[in-house]
């Protein structure tokens, strides 16, 4: 869990800690992703710099935290710093290794899909998603920003980066790919 504004709440949305799951702590980064869908870019990059903070903090209190890495990682992404973005998210990665964890590994995965897209590298985005869709596991909550099925994929805004590749089209068009166990 964070400390600090976010107290009580999960490192990544939708992921209670088995503490008491505060979710009015956790707006910040929810107001932050729907805030340019109203057009109020420069209020969505306030909400993501407050939230920024607190999460840096409690990442050097708990630097082997995967969700923590994982949601530092988005947020960068979301202020566009691409590089710091990249590297949070692939540590979480390498802290929480679907090979030890299917269910959070996956999601971690799924994470650095959605800050590969949000950063720009649609094909190493791209080539995650072709492989999450047939992984279990990669599916959270409703709402869940890093939820990988056909229908999230489809409906979500935050996979709007890919709309015009070829390969996300295809995807897309396609049916909902077997889960390979």
């Amino acid at each position: 869990t964070l400390s600090g504004p976010l107290s009580g709440c999960s490192a990544v949305p939708g992921r209670p800690t088995g503490k008491s799951h505060r979710p009015e702590a956790a707006r910040p980064p929810y107001r932050g992703r729907t805030a340019p869908t109203r057009g109020a870019n420069q209020q969505a990059q306030r909400y993501f710099a407050t939230t920024i903070q607190a999460l840096e903090k409690s990442l050097r209190d708990a630097p082997n935290d995967p969700q923590r890495h994982a949601l530092i990682g988005l947020l960068y992404a979301y202020l566009h710093r691409n590089a710091d973005a990249t590297k949070e998210a692939r540590r979480a990665v390498e802290l929480d290794p679907e090979s030890q964890d299917a269910f959070h590994g996956a999601l971690e995965a799924a994470n650095l899909a959605l800050v590969y897209a949000l950063v720009g590298d649609q094909e190493e985005a791209i080539t995650l998603l072709e492989r999450l869709l047939s992984t279990p596991g990669a599916v959270s909550f409703p709402g869940y920003p890093q939820s990988i099925t056909l229908a999230e994929l489809r409906l979500g805004s935050q996979w709007d980066s890919l709309r015009s590749n070829p390969r996300f089209q295809k995807i897309l068009a396609g049916p909902e790919p077997k889960t390979i166990y």
